[in-house]
């Protein structure tokens, strides 16, 4: 019994002594750094814009109730390996004329570690049909 306490022993005096094995640092979680702004509209149309720090989904929850944003819209995976930030950009269509939309900007699934950021609701008004 002595024999195997003096064993453990030296494994565990012999283990801290290794330098610690690098691990790989998990992403980070995605947040929303830059926007959501509303970089157009038009009478049917408008395009929504935002920043991440990382790769992420692109999704805008939008309708004319601000409590039932139930309409969605979006693009491709949003994640360029060459920069940290990361662009994201949604054209709704199908809108109508002179009409007051609400939305919020989410970005969801950051880089594999299951985060999500969603934007405050924020709102614009379509441009009247001519």
């Amino acid at each position: 019994m002595r024999i195997l306490s003096i064993l453990a022993l030296a494994v565990a005096l012999i283990a801290s002594a290794q330098p610690a094995s690098k691990h790989p640092t998990r992403a980070q979680g995605v947040r929303i750094t830059n926007g959501p702004k509303v970089e157009g509209v038009g009478p049917t149309w408008a395009v929504i814009a935002w920043t991440t720090n990382t790769g992420g989904s692109t999704v805008v929850h939008y309708g004319t109730d601000k409590n039932s944003l139930g309409q969605t819209a979006e693009s491709p995976y949003s994640d360029n390996e060459k920069t940290k930030a990361q662009n994201h950009r949604v054209h709704l269509k199908n809108l109508k004329p002179g009409t007051k939309y609400f939305f919020f900007a989410d970005s969801g699934q950051g880089e594999g570690t299951g985060t999500e950021a969603r934007s405050p609701v924020e709102e614009f008004t379509t441009k009247p049909k001519k």
